[in-house]
């Protein structure tokens, strides 16, 4: 509640007349009510900090192993921070065979979207 009340700017006497209705006694709201005048900021910026960190990956890494692997295929483990899972963000590891044809093609359009952007960095940086 106070993530909600912080991210879209509700004042603390809409914010304590909301969770009133809602049951909270009233000494309470008015605790929850001083916690969000006193942290509402440090809560906006900590949800503006993590507002581009989700489904951030962290890793790939290739686990093929003969026997386990089809043929021609390559075993890659996924690891993402902060993935929505059922609305609320996990660290996964997800693992995926991927056809070495197409893991290769894959890879060279992502290096020309890199270099693509790349680029345009450099252009903004002049």
């Amino acid at each position: 509640m106070l993530n909600n009340a912080a991210r879209y700017s509700c004042t603390e006497s809409i914010f304590g007349e909301e969770i009133q209705q809602l049951g909270l006694p009233k000494d309470h709201a008015a605790a929850m009510c001083r916690v969000l005048q006193k942290h509402s900021a440090a809560i906006r910026q900590t949800l503006i900090d993590k507002a581009f960190r989700i489904n951030e990956l962290q890793s790939v890494r290739d686990i093929s192993s003969p026997g386990q692997t089809p043929p021609n295929y390559t075993t890659l483990e996924l690891k993402i921070s902060q993935e929505l899972v059922d609305g609320l963000p996990k660290d996964t590891t997800h693992i995926l065979n991927i056809d070495r044809a197409q893991a290769k093609a894959l890879l060279a359009e992502l290096k020309l979207a890199r270099d693509a952007m790349q680029k345009y960095d450099n252009k903004q940086d002049s």
